[in-house]
């Protein structure tokens, strides 16, 4: 997998939302027109300036922008458990989450060295399940802190 453009980025995040680019566009304000132009850069407009994209992100309900600033630099995005949503059964279910991106990583690893050699893209690839592995594995552990941590009212 290939590190996604912010064209890209924007084009998932109206993916995202219903109504899509056109909902998307109304939603800030703007023309459909006014927003491909902005998107593709053409008639003198410039790309999205940074609150823009902040907005459709938010718009959207996704992460994707930030999950492309966290891969650029090379971190995580792991999303904070909320206390009131945590329960052993959402540990398990995180558990198996977990697990199941770990194997997704080893498959991938698996599928690379069938001819010896670990290609470019393949590395990429690689790199990305990895990076989700670790993620999730990361989520998990928080969620187990924060299910099981005493509160201060609950110390004796």
């Amino acid at each position: 997998m290939v590190e996604p453009s912010l064209k890209e980025v924007v084009k998932a995040m109206c993916k995202a939302y219903p109504g899509g680019r056109e909902a998307m566009a109304g939603a800030l304000g703007m023309s459909v027109t006014q927003f491909n132009n902005n998107l593709y850069e053409k008639n003198g407009c410039r790309f999205f300036e940074v609150n823009e994209l902040e907005a459709m992100e938010d718009i959207s309900n996704t992460s994707f922008l930030a999950d492309y600033f966290a891969q650029r630099r090379g971190a995580l995005l792991v999303d904070v458990p909320q206390f009131e949503d945590l329960d052993r059964v959402d540990l398990f279910d995180r558990a198996m989450r977990t697990s199941a991106a770990r194997g997704r990583v080893d498959t991938v690893i698996q599928k690379a060295l069938e001819d010896g050699v670990i290609e470019r893209h393949e590395a990429e690839e690689i790199n990305e399940y990895h990076r989700r592995h670790l993620a999730a594995r990361e989520e998990e552990i928080r969620a187990i802190v924060a299910l099981f941590s005493r509160k201060k009212s609950q110390k004796k």
